[in-house]
């Protein structure tokens, strides 16, 4: 274990800024000279990751979360100002808790994006919010960006849909609506103007 452990933190400025405490606990049991059962536990600080048994010969991982891909949904929040919006990013389940979210316009990325405080969810997955506050204008084109490591190098990139569009929808109904009800008043006295006039012959 400590073969795969070293070289993924060796050299790691994470790492090296803060000391993490791997373990490794074995019971063995010994019921006579012929039989003997071993069990291990593996921990990443507080953490327990992986246990052993020598009955199955195989690392079985503890946590069925150890490499759980994030979700990600789009939101707007409180307008910051006259025509502005909000974009607000959410992305929750994920585990472990590095990971990194940004609001991007094809591949730059914008640096006016706010990430909040990686917050525990009761599952002891993560969850994060990132916003970004622009011009009404300059909403259309934006994605929001995540990378993590279970993601296997593809990205998560969620679009801006925006609430323009759900705004232009609503005012194509009401036209079309408007629109129909000027054709059915103006359908209803054509009618009627032609009753009154078979009414007069």
């Amino acid at each position: 274990m400590l073969l795969w452990v070293l070289p993924q933190t060796w050299g790691s400025s994470d790492v090296l800024r803060r000391s993490v405490l791997f373990r490794y606990l074995q019971i063995s049991s010994f019921t006579n000279s012929s039989w003997m059962r071993t069990d291990a536990l593996i921990l990443l600080g507080e953490l327990q990751t992986h246990s052993w048994s020598n009955a199955s010969d195989t690392f079985s991982c503890v946590k069925p979360w150890a490499q759980v891909k994030p979700e990600a949904w789009l939101s707007s929040g409180p307008s910051p100002g006259p025509g502005h919006l909000l974009l607000v990013c959410h992305v929750s389940g994920f585990y472990p808790k590095p990971v990194w979210v940004m609001w991007v316009r094809g591949d730059q990325e914008q640096q006016g994006t706010q990430r909040g405080d990686i917050l525990p969810n009761g599952d002891e997955t993560w969850y994060l919010r990132a916003t970004l506050d622009v011009a009404g204008g300059e909403a259309a084109g934006l994605a929001c960006r995540v990378k993590h490591s279970s993601l296997g190098g593809q990205d998560l990139v969620l679009h801006w849909g925006g609430s323009h569009t759900s705004v232009g929808l609503v005012i194509l109904v009401v036209l079309a609506c408007l629109v129909l009800l000027f054709v059915l008043i103006l359908g209803f006295y054509w009618v009627k103007r032609h009753r009154s006039y078979e009414d007069i012959l």
